[in-house]
């Protein structure tokens, strides 16, 4: 006797609810996923910098002058690095070197 439609594998009510419970779950991993990007983003100058965006941003809050270049890097350590070259109001060229989750040091 051959099984009907309804008894074979992966057929049936099973697969639609299956496939309810993995949306579920992957829309729970997003929202977790954007709450945790929303707290990086801030407005703070004083707050640790976590992208290559919110690093230039900073320095050109804390430093006078302007930037010229900006790259990332990583550390010999593994831990993303920002280095941000900017000219100084006096003509001078400084590279600034800024670890992912520090805070941003302020000129001498």
């Amino acid at each position: 006797m051959r099984p009907t439609p309804d008894l074979q594998f992966g057929c049936g009510r099973r697969a639609p609810a299956r496939a309810r419970r993995a949306l579920l779950v992957l829309a729970v991993l997003l929202g977790f996923v954007l709450s945790a990007q929303a707290q990086f983003n801030t407005d703070d100058p004083e707050a640790a910098v976590w992208d290559l965006d919110e690093a230039v941003a900073q320095i050109e809050a804390h430093y006078p002058g302007r930037v010229l270049h900006a790259r990332e890097d990583v550390s010999q350590y593994g831990a993303r690095l920002f280095v941000i070259r900017i000219l100084t109001n006096d003509q001078q060229v400084r590279t600034l070197r800024i670890e992912e989750g520090t805070e941003v040091e302020l000129p001498e």
